[in-house]
């Protein structure tokens, strides 16, 4: 059965990639290739990483065999369901086919002209104000402190943060015409992300990649993003660390358990690597094997887009939890359904092929705000379908579909002023 659905899932996902290209802001791509990245690292993961070392959250990583080769059956035809609604789609709309096989840039670089004096003025007055915020916060204790926050209810740290980030993206955009103020920058930012501790340093590494790599030609950008992304997971799991392994903290005893402790560079990467790719397969599991109340009500009420009180999900959400802090999963809950499961996947792939028609559409038209709206809420589907309850994902669909609704309104509204501005100055000649 399993060695079947995996032959076609291999067919299906190969007749999608022959000749497509992968797109940024594509949810089709985002899907796939992230329910991919999780059955690999799993299988890897069960198979290979030592017993005596795994980290097995809330007892979950030591299943036998019969239940992980059900959960992970359970995987392939979701992603096998999935494709086959983008086919539908593709088959519906022949011109999605044609757009998926061009290469899309998000920005033609050619077209941007920059003003890099007035882009170093901005840079150096941001990286100015931020170390007058972080000094204010923090002062010395940015170097040395015995609390992790010093200060509570900070008016500035969002201030600082934000202003960080747009300095990380404007000194990626100056990097290659005045290399020395845009590392500059870029080197305070993460000093003060890496001595505050938060997880804000990976965020600012992020920001100055994209936009570094939005002026690489094609395939500079490929190789670029080929050690990028490995050192973003690599620094994340690091960045992570830091405040766990030390004692005290600021920047001084952050390096210090960095030489110190240099194993914890690898553990953390891992643990890093377990929980956003291979907790939810294990959490999976143990919803399906929890799940025995599954009844046409709870679907019903998980599926209903009215606010909790207004349904009956306050009486049933304590029901649909692993423990305390552990939830169902999405794709733990639908496995008790798989008649209901069929529909909803087909019709997942085939919703998510037509968002993903409309952002490509979008983006060759220069209109991105839709696009990346579009794109950020089906990619927060696809990572919240993996660890949170059936509701909390599902909602994202229903925002996904507002904003559909929202577009079309705007665009009719747009198209109708002109038109009644026409007639009235018609009317006065």
């Amino acid at each position: 059965m399993m060695i079947v659905i995996l032959f076609f899932l291999f067919l299906l996902v190969g007749m999608l990639y022959w000749k497509r290209k992968i797109f940024l802001l594509s949810p089709v791509d985002v899907f796939v290739l992230f329910f991919i990245g999780v059955l690999v690292s799993t299988v890897l993961y069960h198979n290979f990483y030592p017993r005596y070392e795994k980290f097995n959250f809330f007892q979950f990583d030591f299943i036998g065999k019969n239940k992980f080769n059900r959960t992970f059956l359970v995987y392939i035809k979701m992603l096998l369901l999935f494709l086959i609604g983008v086919f539908i789609y593709s088959f519906l709309n022949k011109s999605y086919f044609t757009l998926a096989k061009q290469r899309i840039k998000i920005i033609n670089v050619q077209n941007i002209k920059l003003n890099t004096n007035q882009i170093s003025i901005v840079i150096f007055a941001i990286a100015i104000v931020c170390i007058v915020l972080v000094y204010i916060d923090y002062g010395s204790m940015l170097f040395y402190r015995v609390e992790y926050i010093p200060k509570d209810n900070s008016i500035f740290k969002i201030i600082y943060q934000n202003l960080f980030i747009v300095l990380c993206l404007l000194s990626g955009t100056l990097y290659r015409q005045n290399r020395s103020l845009a590392v500059a920058a870029f080197l305070i930012a993460m000093t003060v992300g890496i001595g505050v501790g938060s997880r804000s340093a990976t965020i600012y590494l992020v920001a100055f990649g994209l936009s570094y790599s939005v002026f690489l030609n094609h395939k500079r950008a490929k190789r670029f993003f080929v050690f990028f992304i490995p050192f973003v997971i690599v620094f994340f799991g690091y960045n992570i660390s830091l405040r766990l392994e030390s004692n005290t903290h600021g920047l001084i005893p952050y390096l210090k358990a960095t030489v110190s402790k240099p194993e914890i560079l690898f553990k953390y990467t891992i643990m890093n690597i377990y929980y956003t790719f291979i907790f939810g397969f294990y959490a999976t599991s143990e919803t399906i094997h929890l799940y025995e109340n599954a009844s046409i009500r709870n679907l019903v009420t998980t599926l209903n887009p009215l606010p909790g009180r207004l349904t009956n999900w306050y009486a049933i959400a304590s029901k649909l939890r692993i423990n305390e802090i552990a939830p169902y999963t999405a794709i733990g809950e639908l496995a008790r359904y798989p008649l209901f499961s069929i529909f909803y996947y087909s019709g997942l792939g085939y919703y998510f092929a037509a968002v993903d028609f409309f952002i490509k559409t979008q983006v060759l038209h220069k209109k991105y705000l839709w696009a990346v709206l579009q794109f950020l809420v089906l990619a927060l589907y696809v990572v919240h379908s993996f660890e949170y309850n059936l509701r909390s994902s599902h909602r994202f669909i229903y925002y996904s579909m507002a904003l559909y609704v929202l577009y079309f309104i705007l665009k009719r509204v747009k198209i109708k002023m002109p038109l009644k501005t026409n007639s009235s100055n018609f009317q006065k000649q």
